[in-house]
């Protein structure tokens, strides 16, 4: 059985603004947060590979499983906006984030987030002026439950974010089942499965594998290289390693 201790979790959070924990079936407590630009994808290099990779393709499927705050959502945009030629960009749009949280699906939903330093100094680092993505808001975003270790600071969403993502509630297993690719998938599971036990690692892997066809990628995040057997089920199933945390399907 594994254990995520929700108070090691509290004293071990260095830096983001959204923070949550939850009780699996068994009782047990853990804890999750989100913030922008998170360090373990190389967001640049990633841009350039999907767009290498995907060349061929006049529409690309971004499906987004936990999206939590939309810190994700909106970095991967930036991502794609700020290191692909304007012309190549677009065919990538919607982001489809899903998240079972109603609470923070609300949240994204709002267009608002909040920020810390850290999240302000990525921003200037991975773009020309991050102001054209973000303006101070004078409005407090109160997530309910939400865990406050640190004072946030509320920044409102432009268009240029809000119109090219959609946030719903929904249960990852469902939109699974329904998914239809084409080798036009990028399927952005990261910092779930290491939540889960190794047995249902493995069977999630599998149905991914199913699912996927040539071509497609499958993107997950350091808790779960760290947590689980998840790269050894990937090999396995017939995903090639192509960047840190990025799969591809062979």
């Amino acid at each position: 059985m594994k254990i995520h201790s929700y108070n090691n979790y509290k004293n071990n959070f260095a830096f983001g603004t959204t923070g949550r924990y939850y009780k699996n079936s068994n009782g047990d407590e853990f804890g999750t947060n989100s913030w922008l630009f998170r360090e373990d994808l190389d967001w640049k290099q990633l841009a350039e590979y999907e767009n290498k990779n995907f060349r061929n393709k006049t529409k690309v499927n971004i499906v987004q499983f936990a999206s939590s705050d939309g810190s994700e959502a909106y970095t991967k945009i930036i991502s794609l906006l700020e290191n692909l030629p304007e012309n190549d960009t677009e065919k990538f749009f919607p982001i489809k984030a899903y998240d079972i949280d109603e609470e923070v699906v609300n949240a994204a939903r709002s267009g608002f987030i909040n920020t810390c330093l850290s999240d302000r100094i990525k921003l200037q680092m991975n773009s020309d002026n991050y102001e054209k993505y973000f303006t101070p808001s004078n409005k407090t975003l109160d997530i309910k439950d939400d865990i406050k270790l640190q004072r946030p600071k509320t920044f409102k969403a432009g268009d240029i974010l809000t119109k090219r993502v959609s946030f719903e509630r929904a249960d990852m297993y469902n939109i699974l089942s329904s998914l239809n690719d084409r080798s036009d998938t990028i399927l952005m599971c990261r910092n779930v499965l290491g939540y889960f036990e190794n047995e249902k690692v493995e069977k999630f892997v599998k149905i991914v594998s199913n699912k996927l066809k040539q071509g497609s990628l499958f993107i997950i995040g350091e808790h779960d290289t760290i947590n689980s057997f998840i790269d050894k089920y990937l090999k396995e199933n017939k995903f090639l390693k192509i960047l840190k945390n990025v799969y591809r399907k062979t």
